[in-house]
């Protein structure tokens, strides 16, 4: 049965290290492609309260090239870019090569929250390996089996029904809005870029369940 793997981590030698350390920024990484699994393209949102510095410390970081702002929304931008061989340590191949599927990745107060199904708790236990290997800080969130009932009848995982539902009760749907994203965080105790990811990824399962269309 496979397992998921819910942990935050931090490194000087992960992608963006330059660029996260020069000030308050938040990341809500959408989808991850690769033709080279060394070298993959990161498809990211990015929140900040100077999202013009944010862009441009990232051109000058090494560890990514050909970035392309792709669209605006309630500002933040979603940017693609592209790994270079300067990042010092690529998670992606690692977790491939032992089965694993990325589910969810942000970065927020300066550690980057990650969701990855393994097949098994061995897999796991190897990737946990490599992280340490490379000296990279850990911290354990929540290891759980995935036995096909972690989505409800709409797709929903029991982080985006929870979210929504509190959303929901507190008035973040009124208009105009009883509650923040903030507030929301707080009382589910994790960050607001993760309630924001919660509900973003939320919205899209409910389209695709039913509105009936599925993202290309």
């Amino acid at each position: 049965m496979s397992v998921i793997l819910e942990y935050a981590m931090r490194s000087d030698e992960l992608v963006l290290a330059q660029t996260l350390a020069s000030g308050d920024i938040r990341l809500d990484v959408e989808r991850v492609t690769a033709l080279d699994p060394e070298c993959p393209v990161l498809f990211t949102w990015v929140g900040s309260d100077d999202l013009d510095g944010f862009e441009a410390a990232a051109r000058d970081d090494p560890t990514v090239t050909d970035i392309t702002v792709l669209s605006e929304v309630d500002g933040k931008r979603l940017y693609s870019m592209q790994l270079t061989d300067e990042t010092d340590l690529v998670l992606y191949p690692a977790w491939v090569k032992l089965g694993g599927e990325g589910l969810e990745a942000s970065f927020a107060d300066g550690w980057w929250h990650s969701r990855v199904r393994f097949p098994s708790r061995d897999a796991v236990s190897s990737y946990h390996g490599f992280l340490e290997e490379h000296d990279v800080e850990f911290r354990l969130q929540r290891l759980y089996e995935s036995d096909g009932a972690e989505r409800d009848g709409a797709g929903l995982t029991p982080e985006q029904h929870d979210t929504l539902k509190l959303a929901y009760e507190r008035g973040y749907f009124e208009v105009p809005r009883r509650v923040t994203t903030n507030e929301l965080a707080a009382e589910l105790g994790v960050s607001d870029q993760a309630v924001s990811e919660r509900l973003r990824r939320g919205y899209a399962r409910l389209v695709e369940h039913v509105v009936g269309v599925e993202r290309e």
